[in-house]
């Protein structure tokens, strides 16, 4: 079960940044999962257990924060094009969601500051012993979206799919997605590293239009595509 979750949302983001993972996410038990970003096409994130004392702690930290209720803190000025930071954390049986607006652009005071201090300490306490000790998913997502480009990458060949139709995928607002479970994870990952970000491929049998593929693991808490939607900010 989630238990705390840390996101934040850059303005004026394109499809790989909103298909990150959020930069910290704590399960019962201490599993700790952690956006680590980008091996080609393949969205990468490292995993930890805490240990209970450490657990425990981080989640005092968390409502000393002001966490345990839910609350949106806009910016103090008037700003058009900042981040967004969604804070979850799960209390008394319910989720509580705080969002906060551009923290960190200016000197923080007041609630803003005491996130801004718990965001740091959790970054510092969430680093693995072993910083190559990657998160094997159990289930990828595979998002198909197109309308837009990455530097450099028109260099490279357009590719074939092979793998189904990228067009026939669960409608979402990161593009079309289908899902890749057990034995067929290695094989789709090994394809994400091997792509650079932007790639453009075409599949299917009418092949009308070429599609950019992002490979996203998915978290414990997320069991298909729909549940992508619910992540997005908005």
């Amino acid at each position: 079960m989630l238990v705390l979750q840390l996101h934040l949302w850059r303005s004026m983001s394109g499809p790989p940044e909103l298909a990150e993972l959020p930069e910290f996410s704590l399960y019962g038990g201490g599993r700790v999962i952690v956006g680590n970003g980008w091996d080609g096409s393949l969205h990468q994130a490292r995993e930890l257990t805490l240990s209970p004392d450490r657990y425990r702690q981080i989640y005092r930290l968390a409502h000393a924060a002001g966490l345990g209720r839910s609350r949106h803190l806009p910016d103090r000025g008037e700003t058009t094009d900042g981040t967004l930071l969604v804070a979850e954390l799960r209390s008394a049986g319910h989720l509580h969601t705080t969002t906060v607006v551009s923290l960190g652009r200016g000197f923080e005071i007041g609630a803003r500051r005491r996130i801004a201090e718990f965001r740091r300490t959790v970054q510092q306490l969430a680093v693995p012993a072993d910083p190559s000790a990657g998160y094997q998913p159990d289930r990828v997502a595979v998002l198909a979206t197109g309308g837009w480009f990455v530097g450099g990458v028109s260099r490279v060949p357009e590719q074939r799919w092979a793998d189904g139709d990228l067009r026939a995928g669960v409608r979402t607002d990161l593009g079309e997605c289908t899902t890749r479970s057990g034995a067929a994870v290695p094989a789709i990952e090994a394809i994400g590293r091997g792509t650079p970000l932007g790639t453009q491929w075409r599949s299917g049998e009418k092949q009308s239009g070429s599609v950019v593929v992002l490979i996203r693991p998915l978290l414990p808490d997320e069991d298909d595509c729909a549940d992508l939607n619910r992540r997005q900010p908005g």
